[in-house]
C-alpha cells in the first residue's frame, strides 16, 4: 500500500489528466514519482495543454505534492487562482480544483458564462451536495454552457499531505472551539461534520476500510459514529462506484485510531530538542514553509524556505536530537565539497562555475552530468545551514536547553527549582509559561502555599493566569498521562554519537555569523552544556495507547470498536466491545482531534520502527499546532 502522500498525489496527477488513471501508471513506467501499480500502458496517453484554476485549500493540497515543473510535466501551462482577474483562454481546457461551497458554484458558473476557456473539468476537495450541483446546472442551463462542462468529480482528497505518514485538516483553533463552554451546538456539529469528511477523504484516498477505534464520550467517540455511518453509506449506495478497492483483511487491515486531544495536554507545551520540532516550534514551520529573518551588510532581510519530500537531509535528521543535527551539517557540507574537488579536479576546471552546459568536450561529460546533484545538494545544505543557524541563536538567546533538561525531569523537580526559574529575569514570560504549565499537569496534587508562591512569581514575571486557570477547572475531568511523558533525565544521559563535542565543529563553521549576531561570547559555555542533552527514549500517552491497540493488549480494552464492513447489528455490538476477528494490526492511521504536533508524530515514528516487525503509523490532527498557538487557545479557553 503507498504512503498516504503517495496516494493524494497519484489522484492528483490523475486529475490533472482529466481522470485518466492511465496517466499515473505511464509516469510510473517512465520513472517518474508515482506508486499506482500496473502494467506499462501501451498507448501513451498524450499531453494536453491546459490552465489549473484553485481556491486556497486547493492550492495547499496541491503545493504540497506538486513542483511547477512537475504541474508543466502534466501539461499545466497556467495556474491561478479562482478569486483573481482571469483573462479569456478560449482555446485551452481548464481543470478545476476547489472546494464544493456555494461562492466557488457561483463563481465557476460566471467563468462559464464569460467563456474564458474552452472546455470545464470540475473537480471538488469533497463531495459536492445535491443542491450545489443542482445550482449549477441551472447556472449553465441559463448561460447555454452546459456542453463545455465535460467532467464533474468528487475527488475525496480535503486534507493535507505534509509528509508521507502525516497529515493535516488545516483547521484552525479546534481545540478552543470544542472544549469552550460558550460554543453552540451547531459550532460542534460543524467542526465533527467537517472532520468526518476529510477522514472520509483519508480512508478514500488510501481505498481502505478501516477499522475504528476511539475513547468513550467526547468529540472523537462522535467522530468515529459519524465516520463509521459514512462508510456504510457510501459502501451501500456506490456498487458501481466504490472508493474502497484495496483489498485488505486480519491484520493488513488498517486501524483508524481517534484520540482527543485532553489525553495529553502536556506534550503540546513542551520545549523539545529535536530537529523537526525545534523548526516547528521556533521557526513557525507551516505547509512545509519556514520563514526566518536574517541581517545582510546591516539590513534585516526574510529569507523563505520550502522543506519538499526529497529533501535528503530533512528526512535523515528531523527526528534527530539537534546536536547531532549541526554536527551533521558540517559533515554534509566537507562531503560536498570533497565531491566538488574531485569532479572539477578530473573535468581540469577551478570551479562548478566555470561548466559550459553548452560544451561537448569529453572531459566535461562527467561534471555536467554531477552538475544538477551537486547544485540541489548545495541549495538543501544552504537552507539548513541558515535553520540551524537562527535555531541555534533562539536556543541561546532563550536558554532552552535549560527548559529542556527540567521537562526531561518534571517529576523531580521541587518547590525551590521551580521557584528559581520563575524568577530568573533572563528568561522569557512565555518560556516561563510553558514551563510551569507542563509542572501543573505533571503533578497530581501542589501543596496550597507551594501553589501561591508559584502564582506569585507568574504574576511577577508578567505570565497571564488565563491558561492556569483553565486547567484548573478542567484537570479532575482528564486523565494525564504526563509524567511519563517526561520522566528521566537528560543530565547524565551518554551522548549517543560518542564522547565527542558535536557542536565544536558547527560552532567553527557558524563563528563568524553567531559573532555577528552577538552571542558568540557565551557560546562555549552553552556548546559544553548541552553536548550530552539527548532526549531520552520514552512513550508519549497516545503511542502507547496506540501500541496497545495494534499490539492487540488488553490495556485498550476499554476503547471503543466500529467495524463498518460488519453487519448493522454487529456494528451495534462493537461500539461497546473490542472486535475479537482482529488482534493486531501492522498499520494504522492516528488522528487526534483537536491539535497536534511533530513531538507526537516523531514519537510514533519511534514506536514503529522499533522492533524486528516494522510497523507504518500515519499520523494526523485538526491541525498541526505550535506550542505557542495551542497556548493562547488555552489562554483565552480561561479568559471568559
Amino acid at each position: 500500500m503507498a504512503s498516504l502522500r503517495q496516494a493524494q498525489k497519484d489522484a492528483v496527477i490523475a486529475m490533472l489528466n482529466f481522470n485518466n488513471k492511465d496517466a499515473v501508471i505511464q509516469k510510473k513506467s517512465a520513472g517518474l514519482d508515482v506508486a499506482i501499480d500496473g502494467p506499462k500502458v501501451p498507448q501513451l496517453v498524450e499531453t494536453v495543454w491546459k490552465v489549473l484554476v484553485y481556491d486556497k485549500a486547493g492550492q495547499d493540497i496541491i503545493s504540497q505534492l506538486l513542483k511547477v515543473n512537475e504541474l508543466r510535466e502534466n501539461g499545466v501551462t497556467v495556474h491561478m487562482p479562482l478569486y483573481t482577474d482571469r483573462q479569456p483562454i478560449p482555446d485551452v481546457p481548464a481543470v478545476y480544483f476547489v472546494q464544493p461551497t456555494p461562492e466557488n458554484v457561483k463563481r465557476i458558473a460566471d467563468d462559464l458564462a464569460k467563456n474564458l476557456y474552452e472546455s470545464y473539468y470540475l473537480n471538488f476537495t469533497s463531495h459536492l451536495p445535491r443542491a450545489l450541483l443542482e445550482d449549477l446546472a441551472a447556472a449553465t442551463v441559463a448561460s447555454n454552457t452546459s456542453v463545455q462542462v465535460s467532467q464533474v468529480y468528487d475527488q475525496y482528497l480535503n486534507f493535507i499531505s505534509l509528509e508521507d505518514r502525516l497529515f493535516s485538516l488545516n483547521f484552525d483553533q479546534t481545540y478552543r472551539l470544542l472544549n469552550d463552554a460558550g460554543s453552540t451546538d451547531r459550532v460542534i456539529d460543524d467542526v465533527t461534520e467537517r472532520v468526518v469528511g476529510s477522514l472520509f477523504s483519508v480512508v478514500a484516498t488510501l481505498g481502505v476500510i478501516p477499522i475504528i477505534r476511539c475513547p468513550r464520550g467526547n468529540a472523537a467517540a462522535s467522530i468515529a459514529t459519524k465516520l463509521d455511518q459514512r462508510i456504510r453509506d457510501h459502501i451501500m449506495n456506490s456498487r458501481n462506484n466504490n472508493l474502497f478497492s484495496e483489498p485488505a483483511t486480519g491484520a493488513t487491515r488498517p486501524v483508524l485510531i481517534l484520540l482527543d486531544r485532553n489525553l495529553d495536554l502536556a506534550s503540546m507545551l513542551n520545549h523539545t530538542w529535536t530537529y523537526s520540532t525545534l523548526v516547528h516550534d521556533l521557526l513557525d514551520l507551516k505547509l512545509n514553509r519556514v520563514v526566518i529573518e536574517t541581517e545582510d551588510k546591516g539590513r534585516k532581510i526574510k529569507k523563505q524556505f520550502d522543506i519538499d519530500a526529497n529533501d535528503f537531509f530533512w528526512n535523515k535528521n528531523s527526528g534527530n536530537p539537534f546536536p547531532q543535527v549541526a554536527d551533521d551539517v558540517n559533515s554534509e557540507i566537507t562531503r560536498y565539497k570533497k565531491d566538488v574537488d574531485e569532479v572539477t579536479k578530473s573535468s581540469g576546471l577551478t570551479s562548478l562555475e566555470d561548466v559550459d552546459p553548452n560544451s561537448n568536450a569529453e572531459t566535461l561529460k562527467y561534471a555536467l552530468t554531477a552538475l544538477p546533484e551537486l547544485t540541489d545538494r548545495k541549495r538543501t545544505l544552504d537552507m539548513h545551514m541558515n535553520l540551524a543557524t537562527t535555531l541555534f541563536q533562539i536556543i541561546n538567546e532563550r536558554k532552552l536547553d535549560a527548559f529542556f533538561a527540567l521537562e526531561e525531569a518534571i517529576g523531580k523537580q521541587n518547590k525551590t527549582t521551580v521557584l528559581e526559574l520563575l524568577r530568573d529575569a533572563e528568561k522569557s514570560a512565555e518560556d516561563k509559561h510553558r514551563f510551569f504549565l507542563v509542572f501543573y499537569l505533571s503533578n497530581d496534587e501542589i501543596p496550597k502555599d507551594d501553589m501561591a508562591a508559584y502564582e506569585v512569581a507568574l504574576a511577577a514575571a508578567g505570565v497571564p493566569n488565563g491558561a492556569l486557570n483553565y486547567l484548573k477547572s478542567v484537570k479532575s475531568f482528564i486523565k494525564m498521562a504526563a509524567a511519563s511523558t517526561v520522566a528521566g533525565t537528560a543530565g547524565g544521559q551518554k551522548d549517543a554519537m560518542g564522547s565527542g563535542d558535536l557542536f565544536g565543529s558547527f560552532r567553527n563553521k557558524i563563528a563568524g555569523t553567531l559573532d555577528g549576531a552577538g552571542v558568540g561570547s557565551s557560546l562555549d559555555s552553552f556548546i559544553s552544556g548541552v553536548r550530552n542533552l539527548l532526549p531520552t527514549r520514552k512513550d508519549l500517552p497516545s503511542t502507547r495507547i496506540v501500541e496497545s491497540i495494534m499490539e492487540g493488549t488488553s490495556d485498550a480494552d476499554d476503547y471503543l470498536s466500529f467495524d463498518p464492513k460488519a453487519s448493522r447489528t454487529l456494528g451495534k455490538q462493537q461500539q461497546t466491545s473490542p472486535s475479537k476477528l482482529v488482534k493486531g494490526h501492522q498499520s494504522a492511521i492516528v488522528f487526534v482531534v483537536g491539535g497536534g504536533n511533530y513531538l507526537e508524530y516523531q514519537n510514533l515514528q519511534d514506536y514503529a520502527a522499533r522492533g524486528a516487525q516494522k510497523k507504518r503509523v500515519t499520523y494526523g490532527s485538526t491541525e498541526i499546532v505550535t506550542a505557542k498557538g495551542f497556548l493562547e487557545q488555552l489562554e483565552v479557553l480561561g479568559s471568559r
